[in-house]
């Protein structure tokens, strides 16, 4: 079916994600998967701000970030990617203190 959750970053925030097979998408798996990994996160640690990392052209993804309530962050160029078009944005539960997100964003 797929696979998702959090996990801590080295930046100290929560990455949110889930990857589902092509079968199961659009059926709101991905948004109950990712309140599972956002209640795990606000239960071990949460003071950590939790995060989705996607690509603009991803717009599933996107809404389900926003269904869980996360807020657009940043939005720029995808550092690494192959893609010198690809947009990167990161949503986040809360506002990402500057060095953080210069380290979320650099790579």
């Amino acid at each position: 079916m797929g696979i998702g959750g959090v996990r801590l970053r080295p930046t100290g925030v929560w990455n949110i994600y889930y990857r589902l097979s092509p079968a199961q998408q659009g059926q709101g798996f991905a948004v109950e998967i990712a309140r599972a990994g956002l209640d795990a996160a606000a239960r071990v640690k949460p003071s950590a701000p939790v995060i989705a990392l996607l690509l603009e052209h991803n717009t599933a993804s996107r809404r389900t970030a926003e269904k869980l309530g996360l807020s657009l962050a940043w939005r720029g160029p995808d550092a690494g990617n192959p893609n010198p078009e690809a947009v990167r944005l990161v949503y986040a539960d809360r506002v990402l203190e500057d060095e953080v997100l210069s380290r979320l964003v650099a790579n």
